[in-house]
């Protein structure tokens, strides 16, 4: 009897999980906008009109990329399905999506370029320092992969002692 309720138990835990991951997805949207500057930067009007007209020109301009790393992609990925997957086939189609994430890279790069010529000096300085704290914030984030692999099996530990 205890077994019995203790997998009820799991089931609608299981349950409740899939049901607030579903959730959590049906928020999410298929592209999120562009990040926006910094609120300390204290842009003016001026500087909030041309970084608008940049995204837009950007936007515009990633577009056929966009296409093209779709199609590279979807290329890449049939002629890994082949029934004989063809070793130059498939190099050439990884060839192909490098390089077009090189150009994506540049293009992004280009961007920044773009976008950090808009700003004063002052706030250059500011954006480097917020981009500088977000990457200890998200270096510190990362755990080495052989912590995070002892903290999957000490939880599976915990949960085959619980059911």
């Amino acid at each position: 009897m205890l077994l019995h309720q203790k997998m009820i138990v799991v089931s609608v835990a299981a349950a409740a999980g899939l049901m607030l991951a579903g959730a959590a997805y049906a928020q999410t949207s298929p592209q999120a906008p562009p990040p926006a500057a910094p609120a300390g930067l204290n842009l003016t009007q001026a500087q909030r009109d041309e970084i608008r007209t940049l995204r837009e020109a950007q936007r515009q301009d990633a577009q056929p990329l966009r296409e093209k790393m779709r199609t590279a992609r979807q290329e890449l990925q049939q002629a890994m399905r082949a029934d004989v997957p063809d070793e130059a086939a498939i190099r050439s189609a990884a060839g192909a999506v490098a390089a077009l994430q090189a150009d994506q890279a540049v293009q992004r790069a280009r961007a920044r370029t773009q976008f950090m010529s808009v700003l004063t000096p002052e706030q250059q300085a500011r954006m480097k320092q917020a981009r500088a704290r977000a990457a200890q914030r998200a270096q510190r984030s990362q755990r080495p992969m052989w912590r995070r692999q002892q903290l999957r099996q000490d939880a599976l530990r915990r949960w085959r002692g619980w059911i």
